[in-house]
């Protein structure tokens, strides 16, 4: 009995065996293919940032000593040190994956990427040009050189030049029929023009500016774009600069400084008193109380929200353990009862952060108009060591707050805590 229980466990020992050693040699015929082939080499995998090494720098060396006319294998190896920051090896094995390949559109579009990311620009655009045929698959390449080559060129703030290279990647990106790939060349194209606008503001080249911003909006509408433009139109045109102020504050109330479109509002009412336009009064007047309703909604004017006697508590749990919290008092601060606020900590020990944030108001447990100080806590990450303090200011804690979630962090308080 004891034999044949050794004979069929032995038996399926070699089974396992042989199965793990077949699906070893399938994998690797597959890896091999992936290589070989170029027509498996998808557009994702030539990114160096999503760069899957199927084997090491050595063993693809090793490979190519007994292959030197491997083009693909070149171009692995050109983004395996491309990706470890050794462009000059990089380059030559781009350079020689494209002699080998007799300039292939696989090695030109590689090799164009690689020199778009280097500030070899006026190169990169004549490789792109160089790509044979007009399929979907090469307008993508070309899209993706130019998108590169303007990336380049807004980080040096070249913004003429950079906002030409997103105007070529758009023209290829429209022939592709990637809706979220030419929304993302879009959003680029649009944002350089709004950096275009600044720039050209520095220079006092206004007329300039307000073009920039215009061919912003024609690309793609924006908060941002609006209400630069209403900023320009304040010094000699009101109601245009209260038209784009307007759409801004429609889009994104945050991205307009309140005072100054409540100062376009206020003086168009005056104008309109003025003039004894009953009806302009009346439609600027509605305007203006409009947006101060949404200011009171959203917006966190300093002071509105108090916050005090911040300080470190220790509770012991029920296995004994010590438990860390951070106590505060909050006050509403105004006219209007308190309904929403989120509260955000930004606490530093011995120069490490740690952040907590959760919604502390609402409907619920509202405060009202002018309410005593009430008393919250946020729990403390259990790997804080409060240990080998070298002195209590060690400790000091930023207090963040904003009445609605889509709204940015107001700075409302800093404080020192002890332990």
């Amino acid at each position: 009995m004891n034999n044949f229980f050794k004979v069929i466990k032995q038996y399926i020992t070699t089974f396992f065996i042989s199965l793990c050693f077949l699906l070893a040699i399938c994998l690797t015929v597959e890896l091999e293919l992936l290589f070989r082939t170029e027509k498996n080499i998808t557009f994702d995998a030539l990114n160096v940032e999503n760069l899957s090494e199927f084997c090491s720098i050595e063993e693809m060396e090793k490979k190519l000593e007994i292959d030197p006319d491997d083009y693909i294998l070149n171009i692995r190896l050109a983004q395996a040190y491309e990706s470890l920051g050794e462009l000059d090896r990089a380059n030559e094995f781009y350079k020689n994956a494209l002699k080998l390949s007799n300039r292939s559109n696989l090695a030109l579009y590689s090799y164009a990427l690689f020199c778009a990311k280097n500030d070899l620009y006026v190169f990169a655009a004549t490789l792109a040009e160089e790509l044979d045929g007009n399929s979907k698959k090469i307008n993508l390449f070309k899209a993706k050189i130019y998108e590169h080559i303007g990336d380049s060129l807004s980080r040096q703030k070249n913004y003429p030049a950079s906002v030409k290279s997103y105007q070529i990647a758009q023209k290829y990106a429209k022939s592709i029929g990637d809706r979220k790939f030419l929304n993302t060349i879009n959003q680029k194209y649009s944002e350089e023009y709004i950096k275009l606008a600044d720039y050209n503001v520095e220079k006092s080249e206004v007329l300039e500016a307000t073009s920039n911003l215009e061919n912003s909006l024609k690309i793609k509408k924006s908060a941002i774009a609006n209400y630069k433009l209403g900023l320009i139109y304040m010094n000699n045109d009101l109601t245009l600069a209260e038209k784009y102020m307007n759409k801004a504050f429609s889009m994104d109330l945050y991205v307009i400084n309140p005072y100054i479109y409540n100062s376009i509002l206020t003086k168009l009412i005056d104008e309109a008193k003025l003039l004894g336009n009953d009806g302009l009064i009346n439609y600027y007047s509605s305007k203006l109380k409009r947006f101060k309703i949404a200011l009171n909604k959203g917006y966190l004017y300093k002071n509105q929200v108090l916050i005090d006697n911040s300080a470190l508590i220790s509770k012991k749990t029920f296995l004994n353990d010590l438990k860390y919290f951070l106590y505060f008092e909050v006050k509403n601060n105004t006219e209007i009862q308190l309904d929403n606020l989120y509260l955000k900590a930004e606490l530093f020990v011995n120069g490490q952060r740690y952040v907590m944030e959760k919604k502390i108001i609402s409907q619920v447990n509202s405060l009202e108009p002018y309410s005593d100080f009430a008393g919250f806590n946020f729990a403390l990450p259990n790997n804080i060591q409060f240990n080998n303090l070298k002195q209590n200011n060690d400790i000091f804690v930023r207090f963040y707050a904003k009445k609605i979630k889509s709204a940015p962090w107001v700075l409302t308080k800093i404080d020192f805590l002890n332990i």
